[in-house]
Parts: C-alpha cells; structure tokens; sequence
C-alpha cells in the first residue's frame, strides 16, 4: 500500500512539475474525446432522425375520378400478400377532405377551395414497408400496365431524396468524426510521449540512485504511467463538464430544429451518460498510458 501511495505521489508531482506542458497534453486531449463524444452524438442523433423519417415514409397511390373499386381491391390485395408491406390503408374522398381541413385548418382561402359538394380530392391507398429499401418493389407492382388506367399519380422520389441526403450527411459526418478524432489523438499522443520523455531525462539522475539501492523496475516506471493515466483522467472528467455545459445551452435551438423527430439532446446525454463516460474515461487512459509506456520503454534503461 505504501508503495502504491509513493508511487502515485510521484506521478501527480511529475505532473505538476511539467506544468504547461501538462496543460497542452490535456488541452489536446479534451479536445480529442470532446470531438469523439460530439460526432457519436451527431451520428446517433441522426441515425434516429433518419429513423423517425423512415418511420413515416410511405408510397401514397392517387387514383383517377371515379375509380373502378373491384380493381383498387385487386392491387390492395396483391400489396397485401407481399412481406415488405407493413400496412395499407385506403383512404376515400371523405377521408381525404377530412385530413385536408385538419392539415389546412389555419388556411381559410385553402379551406374554401374544396367542400363535400365540390370534392376533388381523390381517393388513394396509403402503403407503409418495413424497410424503405423495398419501396421500389413496391412501386413496380403498382406500375404494372393492369393498373395503370386507375392511377393518377405515385408520391415516392420526394421521400426518397429526403432519406438519401440523410444518409449522405450521416456518411460525411462520420468520416469527418473519425479525421478529426484521430488527428487529435495523434497530437495529444505525441505530446504525452514528449512529455513523459523529458520527466525521465529531468530524473536520470535519481533514477540511477533507485536503481543502485534496488528499486524495482515497477516502482520506477509506475510513477510515469500514473502521470500518463492523470492526463486521461482530468480530460474525461472536463470533457464531461464540457459536453454537459453545451448541450445544456444548445438544446432547445437543437430540438427546435428538428422538430417533431422526437430526438431530445438533455434526455440523450441523461440516457447515455455512463457508457460515454466510461469510453472517454477507457479511450483517455488508453492514450495517456500507452505513450507513456512507449516513452519508458524508448528512453528508461532498466537492464
């Protein structure tokens, strides 16, 4: 036990002793997991609004005045018996007035346009899929020549460019999380390593006395690995601070902006709160002792 304290002891003085240089390892390093947590943030964020979207993604079949309804039957049923199709509701000119005066409640010269003796509105079917993947299956079947006559129009490629742009700003993002990240961790590794390198030349000369007086190469080295695990330490624990402080002040313009998507940044970080600081903490420790194991093993002879 007293060992371990010694040891300790020496590793936060080592780290007090190379003052700003401790302070620019543990700069970088903030910045390194703060870039971490936020793009996994963005990308979870994200990957639940592309959900919520795909959620409410639907392909809306609009037919002709007066539809031969043994034929709209027909296609439903054909639809029906397919396992993409999640459900498919049909939807009559009353229903559609109906949605219209909801949806357009607030417009009085919308409202005016339309009325139940004056009803344009066509009747459609409403078809929802598991997996928006298979919205062009489904399309093909309601294309085919059979029903071609009955069908006044197919809402889809609206839906479509939507969840694709997301995809693609989902893709960049991640790329731009992984550059950025590694830059820094790359920065900050070679800063701790620089770090640790002069704390061994500064001792040369006391480790040379422990090494005559018997000192063990783990009670010589331990010091030095503390040091390297206090940078990843004191880096979680501010990034945590950060992150908190930020999405605190940013997240009502952040839920404003993306609406009814359901995605709350408070209740996220609340939710996930642990697992992102266990892997800031695991991710900070592992680049804080593993330069300062390279920097022993490079410069500390203990043969």
């Amino acid at each position: 036990m007293q060992s371990f304290l010694r040891i300790f002891k020496e590793g936060f003085s080592s780290f007090v002793r190379n003052g700003w240089l401790s302070v620019a390892s543990i700069t970088v390093m903030v910045l390194t997991l703060l870039t971490l947590s936020l793009f996994f943030m963005i990308n979870v964020g994200l990957g639940d609004v592309i959900k919520s979207v795909q959620d409410k993604i639907d392909i809306s079949v609009y037919f002709v005045e007066n539809p031969t309804q043994s034929q709209i039957i027909d296609m439903q049923n054909e639809l029906a018996g397919k396992s993409e199709i999640k459900s498919i509701k049909y939807i009559s000119k009353e229903d559609a007035l109906k949605n219209f005066r909801e949806t357009h409640k607030n417009e009085p010269a919308l409202l005016s346009s339309v009325s139940e003796t004056d009803n344009s509105l066509p009747t459609s079917l409403v078809i929802k899929v598991y997996n928006p993947d298979k919205l062009s299956m489904v399309s093909a079947t309601i294309n085919q020549a059979k029903y071609k006559p009955l069908i006044l129009r197919v809402s889809l490629e609206d839906n479509r460019l939507g969840i694709d742009k997301l995809l693609r700003i989902t893709n960049f993002t991640k790329q731009l999380g992984i550059v950025f990240t590694a830059i820094f961790a790359a920065v900050s590794f070679i800063i701790i390593f620089n770090t640790v390198r002069m704390a061994i030349f500064a001792r040369t000369e006391e480790i040379e006395i422990m090494k005559l007086v018997g000192a063990t190469p783990g009670f010589i080295k331990g010091p030095f690995l503390v040091e390297g695990a206090l940078y990843g330490v004191i880096a979680t624990l501010i990034s945590i601070i950060l992150m908190a402080s930020l999405l605190y002040f940013a997240a009502p313009t952040i839920s404003k902006n993306l609406g009814d998507s359901g995605i709350n940044p408070t209740n996220f970080l609340r939710d996930n709160f642990l697992i992102m600081t266990v892997g800031q903490l695991l991710i900070g420790l592992l680049i804080g002792m593993l330069s300062s194991w390279l920097a022993i093993r490079k410069h500390l002879r203990l043969a």
